[in-house]
């Protein structure tokens, strides 16, 4: 894709204001249907996209009001080239297959960034959340669950906030060859300089994935925390909840991923206190992961067969072209 071609696409998804749907929607119409660029699409007329698109005046005014900030966004695909980071669409092949299964049209990011190696995520993926102020036994379970994973190949996939999502990315990593992919809350460059300076190493190395589906200087925002938990979740085939509340993200993340039929594993603290949230994703569903125990093999064994056996059915659900496709998308 060309610097033209990507300005175009942060234009649609970022500077035009409208919703995910919408955007999606668009892509849907314009490009999958009629197989037409998006820098076709912001050289037309507002007749033709109103006649195409079937579009309101109020979405064609802000579309030709995110048109006239095509330089600019060409500007910026220039310095993600440059800063060697990736943009991932939605209408990629190597866009993940998992994530269109997990979340609606109204929700799939149309646009993934990326710093690392996507071939990561062709890893069985498991991915491991909990609370920002998680107890010490959480962080420990947290910890140790994740290197047993990334030492079996396992892509940990978490958040890099606080907490458990620190303790699930140190654990991976601690992993001589552990594989992790971060889902940012906030845009790809607004990392800081010493964030970044740690990453970077293992970014090189091919064992860190940073993701992120904001725009590259978006701030952290709680409904941006929130709403990245969804594709934390979204990505793996199993989820793993170390501690939870009734309500947040990690709780949020949780009861999205059991009613998309992922298996969620739930620590459930032996002859401890069991936290709330845990107690009641348990009630909805949630499969109990006892902790601790004296072999961790034993209990994560039927986690990873599990793991695997959906893995095996995502790949032969690939094959098929119409998998790849928006048009396999629910509205809802």
């Amino acid at each position: 894709m060309d610097l033209r071609e990507q300005a175009c696409w942060l234009l649609l998804a970022f500077e035009s204001g409208l919703n995910t749907r919408i955007v999606n929607s668009i892509l849907l119409l314009w490009c999958k249907e009629l197989g037409r660029t998006l820098d076709d699409f912001f050289a037309a007329e507002a007749g033709e996209w109103s006649a195409t698109c079937q579009l309101s005046p109020e979405i064609i005014e802000k579309l030709e009001q995110a048109r006239d900030r095509l330089v600019g966004q060409i500007f910026l695909a220039e310095q993600l080239q440059h800063e060697q980071i990736g943009m991932l669409t939605v209408l990629d092949s190597a866009y993940p297959a998992l994530l269109k299964d997990a979340l609606s049209r109204s929700h799939i990011p149309p646009v993934l960034f990326y710093a690392g190696d996507l071939d990561i995520l062709k890893r069985q993926a498991i991915a491991i959340i909990g609370s920002r102020s998680a107890r010490e036994d959480s962080l420990a379970f947290t910890r140790a669950v994740a290197q047993r994973l990334a030492v079996g190949g396992t892509n940990v996939i978490s958040g890099y906030a606080r907490g458990v999502d620190r303790a699930a990315f140190d654990g991976a990593i601690g992993s001589e060859d552990g594989h992790t992919t971060v889902v940012l809350p906030q845009g790809i460059r607004t990392l800081s300089g010493a964030q970044m300076h740690a990453l970077q190493p293992q970014i090189a190395a091919g064992r860190v994935l940073l993701l992120s589906q904001f725009g590259p200087d978006a701030g952290w925002l709680m409904s941006r925390a929130m709403e990245r938990n969804n594709v934390v979740t979204g990505l793996a085939q199993i989820v793993i909840v170390a501690e939870s509340d009734s309500k947040g993200g990690t709780w949020e993340g949780a009861t999205s991923a059991l009613k998309h039929e992922r298996r969620v594993y739930v620590r459930q603290p032996g002859g401890g206190k069991v936290p709330v949230g845990n107690q009641l994703l348990l009630e909805k569903g949630g499969l109990p992961l006892p902790w601790p125990v004296a072999d961790l093999d034993d209990v994560l064994s039927p986690l990873l067969r599990a793991s695997q056996n959906m893995r095996a059915q995502q790949e032969q659900k690939t094959e098929q072209p119409s998998q790849l496709s928006l048009l396999s998308l629910p509205e809802a």
